[in-house]
């Protein structure tokens, strides 16, 4: 039996999943502090994790379970938290209540590029893990681990994001400052957004896409000024980055 919908036509489970994402401002000089502990799982919570993790590499056998960085607190000028591994990521993804009133708040990063002709948008290949089918700012990620771990930054973060997703250098971007950070309601991912700027145009952004970038999205449109306000309203769009959108 399909899902019931709600008046806008979207199933009811997806709405939900969409409802009361929650954003604030951020400082442009926002600090991040890394902690040396992570939570320590109890047996029953290490065997759910596991179990979900196996059960995903059964049908993806590429997931890698590197590590990930996890928001413990949040203010305006500061973030702080600790490295993890993805697969606990992956196994609240699966099953939200699996950490009880101590989710994890997986941080990742979300762009919004603008180049020569406005604001770049991909649509998340329809066989992704989480949001498969919707239109989103790239580049956008989970925060990794790059080098040692000590210390972190968003722009080397959103950086590697681009070249992976889009085929963008850093000769490429130009990084703006922090602006917010959004939080997705069902999953308590922790998205940070970060403006984007490329002189190429679409054109050639689309062909760097399409010659280097790996399979994160499956279409890439472009979207002047003057259609931003439509593409704010519409249901396939990732909140964060209707939420970006709004800041243009």
């Amino acid at each position: 039996m399909p899902a019931s919908s709600d008046s806008s036509g979207m199933p009811h489970t997806l709405a939900h999943t969409l409802q009361h994402w929650r954003h604030e401002t951020l400082h442009p000089d926002v600090h991040l502090i890394v902690n040396e502990s992570e939570p320590v799982l109890t047996p029953d919570v290490e065997q759910r994790v596991q179990a979900i993790w196996d059960d995903a590499c059964a049908s993806r056998p590429r997931l890698f379970n590197g590590r990930i960085f996890c928001m413990e607190t949040i203010t305006p000028e500061r973030i702080q938290g600790y490295w993890t591994e993805y697969r606990r990521a992956l196994a609240q993804m699966a099953d939200p209540t699996i950490f009880g009133d101590t989710p994890l708040h997986q941080l990742a990063v979300c762009g919004l590029l603008r180049c020569a002709e406005g604001i770049v948008l991909g649509r998340r290949n329809p066989s992704s893990l989480y949001l498969g089918g919707f239109w989103q700012s790239p580049p956008a990620g989970t925060v990794e681990m790059r080098g040692d771990g000590l210390s972190l930054s968003l722009t080397e973060q959103i950086l590697a994001e681009a070249e992976e997703e889009l085929g963008l250098t850093q000769h490429d971007v130009s990084v703006g400052s922090p602006r917010l950070a959004v939080t997705h309601s069902r999953t308590a991912i922790v998205d940070i957004g970060i403006p984007l700027m490329t002189p190429l145009s679409f054109t050639s952004v689309r062909e760097k896409w399409l010659s280097r970038a790996n399979k994160e999205y499956d279409q890439l449109a472009v979207i002047s000024d003057d259609q931003i306000g439509n593409w704010r309203l519409r249901n396939d769009v990732v909140p964060t980055t209707g939420i970006l959108l709004n800041t243009t």
